[in-house]
């Protein structure tokens, strides 16, 4: 039988599996010997009691997403045949402020997407297949072009994409308990139509004929399974081989993306639009006064002792 710890290699994040496993076993040790048989209303009452110690949100979240891996484990090794907490979600505020000083370049994404495919750690590169290489090359396109978040990215599907017209279609995130960003179609840029061509014509072939014939779907971004990618790949794809000062990562592109919008004085509505965003005060955060970038510029080349 499949381990816990293997489950959390073959879906997750290597580098995460210690925090997992920590707050996996936390959650162990308060239930006892209930705990295969732990329900919605005791996964809410431990939050609760995490929430009395004054752990950050962000902390009550990743304690949460701990144990839903925990119990989709669970379910995989057929020790459960339901998933307790699975629609649960946390209301505790996280501060999103959107720091617009520390995001990157319009240069440095522009270099991310041409130097993609000649990392200095020749390598990382060399272990993947050439579907992988194609597929993390579409994956980044739609980071730096269309500004995508990680699900998004994850969720499309192969009709989603209109090579004749240029366009994709994004769908709304409705996941339970959350709203996520509005339904949109967006253009690809003129170099992403024979890649994403390239990809489905062939190199998706390649992934897609990985899986059993009744477990087929439709996404267009497959992992080399041939199933659907899991969204913590792309924090993996972004950091392997580099040095730490030296990573980038998927929200933090969409940010920097949103905000150089902005920053060339396109219209707000058309940005929050292509952004997806549900309210325009979402969009206006990424702005930046002509006095802010002055003060940041000064705090930069003469800061304060």
């Amino acid at each position: 039988m499949m381990t816990l710890k293997d489950y959390i290699r073959q879906h997750y994040s290597e580098k995460s599996v210690p925090r997992y496993i920590q707050q996996i076993n936390q959650f162990i040790s308060y239930q006892g010997a209930k705990i295969n048989e732990t329900n919605y209303s005791e996964v809410v009452e431990y939050i609760g009691i995490l929430r009395a110690r004054n752990l950050h949100p962000k902390s009550l979240r990743n304690h949460l997403f701990s144990l839903k891996i925990y119990f989709r484990y669970l379910v995989a090794v057929g020790k459960r045949k339901d998933h307790p907490c699975e629609s649960l979600y946390l209301k505790d505020q996280i501060n999103r402020a959107i720091i617009v000083e520390s995001l990157y370049s319009k240069e440095a994404l522009e270099n991310l997407y041409k130097n993609y495919e000649s990392p200095k750690d020749q390598r990382v590169w060399a272990e993947k297949s050439e579907a992988s290489k194609k597929r993390d090359k579409v994956i980044l396109s739609l980071l730096i072009y269309q500004a995508l978040t990680t699900s998004e990215v994850i969720e499309l599907k192969v009709q989603d994409i209109d090579l004749e017209e240029g366009t994709i279609k994004i769908r709304a995130n409705e996941s339970p308990g959350r709203r996520g960003n509005r339904a949109r179609t967006l253009a690809l840029k003129s170099k992403q139509i024979l890649l994403f061509d390239n990809y489905i014509k062939k190199h998706r072939k390649q992934l897609w004929r990985m899986q059993k014939p009744s477990k087929r779907k439709d996404y267009l971004i497959l992992n080399e399974h041939g199933l659907q990618l899991w969204g913590s790949y792309l924090n993996r794809m972004l950091s392997k081989g580099r040095e730490p000062h030296e990573i980038f990562t998927p929200m933090k592109i969409r940010q920097s993306v949103i905000a150089h919008l902005l920053k060339e004085n396109n219209d707000l509505r058309i940005v929050q639009k292509f952004a997806g965003h549900r309210r325009a005060g979402s969009t206006e955060a990424y702005k930046r006064t002509g006095l802010e970038e002055l003060k940041s510029n000064i705090e930069k080349l003469h800061p304060r002792q």
